[in-house]
């Protein structure tokens, strides 16, 4: 009696889109501010979400930039998600703002650091077990020495390494400045 041996090849389902994650990146933005000021910034990220209840999700954020004027950037929040695809939610919601600005002596010296809050929502699009996409805009607000607030647009996108490990892409368009980012995210 012989026995057969059957092989198929299978592909692992998308795990749909994962709200718990946390996430270091290296950035950089160039040319950051117009004239003389204007800063060649780079530095780290680290940014984080985890999900609190099946439609709310936490989410935070520290960045740290540097050339000639260091800028130090933190925001936390909270925020709905809404699912309007089996691989698609869309996602709105509040933060805390923080921003601190150190000057060496040809910008004035010192330190400026004020609190303010933002609104954002995007989308985020899990296209199959290998690619997620996701885009966002935010609305910054600040007062105090600050005193501006500004649009941001970000686009990113993320390739499974393996469901837990993904390497990330993001541009990243701050009140008019482009950033680039990429790093590692560990969905947990």
């Amino acid at each position: 009696m012989m026995g057969a041996v059957t092989a198929s090849a299978q592909t692992v389902a998308p795990e749909g889109i994962n709200y718990n994650y946390l996430e270091g990146n290296l950035a950089l933005y160039p040319s950051y501010g117009a004239g003389p000021g204007s800063q060649d910034y780079v530095g780290v990220r680290v940014r984080g979400a985890a999900l609190v209840a099946p439609e709310v999700f936490l989410f935070g954020q520290l960045r740290y930039l540097t050339d000639d004027i260091d800028f130090t950037q933190a925001h936390f929040g909270a925020a709905y998600r809404y699912k309007i695809l089996e691989d698609t939610d869309l996602y709105a919601g509040p933060a805390i703002e923080y921003m601190d600005l150190d000057l060496p002596g040809q910008f004035g010296g010192g330190s400026i650091d004020e609190v303010g809050f933002s609104v954002r929502g995007g989308i985020r699009h899990r296209l199959n077990e290998d690619f997620e996409f996701a885009g966002e805009i935010r609305h910054v607000f600040f007062g105090g020495d600050i005193d501006d607030n500004w649009i941001g647009i970000t686009g990113t996108v993320q390739y499974f390494l393996t469901q837990e490990l993904g390497l990330i892409g993001e541009v990243d368009i701050e009140d008019g400045e482009l950033g680039l980012l990429g790093g590692l995210r560990y969905n947990f």
